[in-house]
């Protein structure tokens, strides 16, 4: 049996314990380890040479990354979730209440059932790095804490902090940590070993080693409302609102958290440990977790190169590098690339253009700063690695150049041949496109096996996913580095296929045009939003499309036309409020203003309806069921194409790039998922009814293909024996 806990030789009555899952390339709790624990604590607790425990991370940028969700991801029964939660909670209370100080030397990610592991040791300190981070993540796999952490965290830094941390599963870096109670201190990396020694050397002189740090200042109100039940109980009314308002109801978790720590309220502690471990039963074999954690799977994947990936390049070699256009898209490239210590060239036509892009770039950390995201040194260590300039010196050198301009492919293509001019011939050049072709742009260009697409979704600071487009001529080592260049950022990839949209703007083109067709034909236009986001869908339509912008889905939806033919074809009303827009500096009106149509789009719908007579052939208001179908299943017979084609190469990848590409409902798996819940046979029957009426909704080959196989898309499952909560 691999070993977890790792115990080094006493000094000075000091027990340095590291923490080391062996075989793992993550620290994370299996059932085992929590054995191994409760087995270490015992010795400790009888042994009278031991005055005191440091626990510390034997892996680079990690402490402690939670559960071990292969572990979890197995379990049939809530039964057996019941015993593990009760376990875990055993054994940290035994940390807890053990008759020897304890110091948590924190430095790397702290997450999960690393962060409740560490609220039961007596003191913790937290090393003063980029990769330290503390949270509990469990919500976002469809769980809470349920190891103590709905006890201990509020008890640690007050209900108010700690129910937004339980809720939302955001993550604190050791600043906003300290600031909040959650850990003591925040010290040096290379100090934080004799911090450790030295609290329990303060311990041991003065019983407590309290008086080392500043005590925490708290807003004289919430001392004294946040102990009051009648004031829990309405701050817990008010989160439970807001989170039905957010989800829908659609996510259990964070409405179980709730419930949890309002029954616990006026219990004893052992009764609210009871409370939370019947919780986790609740929700382990749930569909929704099950689904969520399924995701999470396919998320860490999506940070390694994929398995048909014949190169590998490390993220580390990835040193310098450069970007081509300081509009909004650009500099936040340029400044992603900075952040993670590449010193990045950012390149413009003129001054002014270069001068506002580094002001955004400027903007946006100031904006973490003021967050306590980021230190005011990172910040500026950032901004030091962002070199802007108007020509292209200093290119000779980088490892990728990432073009992020106008969409035009004359433009694009001449900006390839220049830098292929300057750059050295294993450089690789990216092109940021969402609409070209990437084999287009390589025409002509010397060396056209090292261009690559790199797709960042809008805006790329906040968006996880990126697309690596491999183009027809593009060789495995330019892809590899294009990977190796979204590791390194910390972002999700999927490797794709070069056709127009590539994956994920191709699969969302049928759905945004579908839209434009609905709103001709039912009687209440704003039923389509309403219906999408009951789906879980993050926004209707409409207001993604105001948030794309007119013209931008207007120049998609041709682009698709062109590529794809008439199952493509625009719908007229997308294209007519682009010529009914204002006209002032050629801006566009608000399509939706308090959950109602704008008066631009009410006037347009209604003259097209006149003009074309466009109703539904009943004649009767479209119910929402038939809503979704509309929209949902044309992104299902298009990703079936996109399969057959291999630019997707596995069902994985389609769930993953609309998931994190789109925010297709996460609780449903992503869209083919979702198909294989409802039934391939059922999905192409449906699209035969609505293709006699509507030809593009013909169901393709390729989903007949898969339908008759039976089984459906997602019949495989991966296991990752590093994942844990993080």
């Amino acid at each position: 049996m691999s070993r977890t806990w790792h115990e080094h030789d006493l000094e000075d009555g000091v027990l340095l314990v590291t923490i080391d899952r062996e075989h793992r390339p993550v620290n994370s709790l299996a059932r085992s380890s929590l054995e191994e624990l409760e087995s270490l604590l015992t010795r400790i607790e009888v042994d009278e040479n031991i005055q005191g425990v440091l626990f510390a991370s034997d892996k680079p940028g990690n402490y402690m990354a939670g559960a071990d969700l292969n572990e979890l991801k197995n379990l049939r029964d809530a039964e057996t979730s019941l015993e593990i939660s009760q376990l875990g909670q055993r054994v940290f209370a035994q940390l807890e209440n053990l008759n020897k100080p304890t110091v948590a030397l924190i430095r790397g990610v702290c997450l999960g059932g690393g962060l409740e592991f560490s609220m039961a040791c007596r003191y913790r300190l937290a090393a003063n790095d980029d990769k330290t981070l503390l949270g509990l993540p469990e919500v976002k796999v469809g769980l809470i804490p349920g190891w103590g952490g709905t006890v201990r965290l509020p008890r640690l830094v007050g209900f108010l902090d700690a129910l937004p941390l339980i809720l939302t599963g955001r993550m604190l870096n050791p600043h906003q940590a300290r600031s909040r109670g959650l850990i003591h201190d925040v010290v040096p990396p290379e100090a934080l070993l004799y911090a450790g020694k030295r609290v329990l050397r303060e311990v041991a002189l003065r019983g407590n080693a309290n008086h080392l740090w500043k005590r925490r200042k708290r807003p004289l109100w919430k001392t004294l409302l946040e102990n009051r039940r009648a004031f829990q109980r309405f701050v817990l009314r008010r989160a439970e609102k807001r989170v039905l308002s957010q989800t829908d109801g659609h996510y259990p978790a964070p409405i179980q958290a709730i419930s949890t720590i309002r029954q616990a309220l006026d219990k004893p502690t052992k009764e609210k440990y009871a409370l939370e471990a019947i919780a986790i039963s609740q929700l382990s074999t749930h569909p929704v977790t099950t689904e969520c954690m399924r995701l999470f799977f396919l998320q860490e994947l999506g940070k390694k190169p994929p398995e048909s990936l014949t190169v590998d390049v490390e993220p580390a070699a990835i040193t310098r590098g450069a970007v081509i256009g300081a509009g909004a898209m650009g500099a936040g490239i340029a400044l992603l690339m900075a952040k993670k210590g590449i010193w990045t060239r950012l390149k413009d036509l003129n001054s002014e253009c270069v001068a506002q892009g580094v002001r955004t770039a400027r903007q946006l950390i100031d904006k973490e700063v003021k967050r306590r995201k980021l230190t005011a040194v990172a910040g500026q260590r950032a901004l030091d690695h962002l070199s802007p300039t108007t020509d292209y010196r200093g290119l000779k050198q980088a490892d990728i150049v990432v073009e992020a301009i106008v969409e035009n492919l004359d433009v694009k293509r001449q900006v390839f041949q220049d830098l292929a001019e300057v750059v050295a011939p294993t450089t690789v050049l990216a092109t940021n496109t969402s609409s070209l072709l990437v084999g287009d742009i390589a025409q002509n260009v010397p060396f056209a096996e090292r261009v690559v697409g790199l797709h960042f979704f809008n805006p790329p600071h906040k968006m996880p996913l990126v697309e690596v487009i491999r183009g027809p001529q593009s060789s495995p080592e330019a892809v590899a580095t294009a990977v190796a260049l979204v590791r390194r950022l910390g972002k999700t990839l999927v490797v794709v296929g070069d056709c127009a949209g590539f994956l994920v703007n191709r699969l969302l083109a049928p759905y945004m045009n579908e839209a434009g067709y609905l709103l001709l034909e039912i009687d209440d236009p704003m039923e389509i939003e309403r219906a999408t986001i009951q789906f879980g869908m993050p926004m209707g339509p409409l207001e993604l499309t105001e948030l794309v912008g007119l013209d931008v889905a207007a120049h998609v939806a041709q682009n698709m036309y062109r590529a794809y033919g008439d199952r493509m074809q625009p719908a007229r009303l997308w294209q007519q409020l682009q010529l009914d827009k204002t006209p002032a500096g050629g801006t566009t009106e608000k399509l939706i203003v308090n959950k109602q149509l704008t008066p631009l789009v009410k006037t347009t719908i209604a003259r097209l309806k006149n003009e074309d007579k466009h109703r539904s052939s009943t004649g009767s208001p479209a119910s929402r069921e038939t809503i979704i179908e509309r929209l949902i299943y044309p992104i299902v017979n298009e990703a079936a194409r996109c399969l057959q084609e291999g630019i997707a190469e596995r069902p994985e990848d389609v769930d993953l790039a609309m998931v994190f590409g789109t925010g297709f409902a996460p609780f449903r798996g992503g869209p083919l998922r979702y198909a294989d819940s409802v039934g391939l046979d059922n999905i192409v029957q449906r699209l035969e009814v609505l293709a006699l009426e509507h030809p593009r909704f013909a169901p393709s080959d390729a989903l007949r293909e898969v339908a008759a196989r039976g089984g459906g898309f997602c019949q495989t499952s991966h296991d990752n024996s590093s994942a844990a909560v993080a």
